[in-house]
């Protein structure tokens, strides 16, 4: 009897606290750069291009903050893009810099590159781009 009850009671025991567990809220990651800086473009989508023809667009960088910030880098995943921007450049509060992002176009099919962004107190946010490279008599 003495078993028994012991048994049970760690029974209801495993099920109350795997009961709890799931009931757990998940852990939310908070955006290190709320009320700091916003993106505009910071996951863009070039659609079908002329495979071979360099294309670009904008990462728009908004400062949303009291202090001013420094874009201190921009560094391309790969040799097939290029960042433009003005290295160590200061924006203060409402202030917007932009990076030009260019793609030489190389790759046949689809394609996803990254760049990484970096600023002053280490902040750093990896934005990316995609699209697909066709022949130019194949792209409609």
């Amino acid at each position: 009897m003495k078993k028994t009850t012991v048994i049970l009671a760690l029974l209801f025991g495993c099920l109350f606290s795997e009961a709890q567990a799931q009931n757990t809220a998940p852990t939310i990651v908070a955006d290190p750069f709320a009320n700091i800086l916003t993106f505009k473009n910071d996951d863009y989508n070039f659609g079908r291009i002329d495979l071979g023809k360099a294309v670009s667009y904008i990462i728009e960088i908004t400062n949303i903050s009291r202090d001013t910030i420094t874009l201190v880098n921009a560094h391309a995943g790969c040799g097939c893009t290029t960042p433009n921007f003005t290295p160590t450049q200061k924006f203060g509060p409402g202030e917007t810099v932009k990076v030009t992002i260019q793609f030489n176009g190389s790759v046949a099919g689809q394609f996803t590159r990254f760049t990484d962004i970096s600023f002053s107190n280490g902040l750093s946010k990896q934005t990316r781009f995609s699209g697909q490279g066709v022949p130019a008599d194949q792209k409609n």
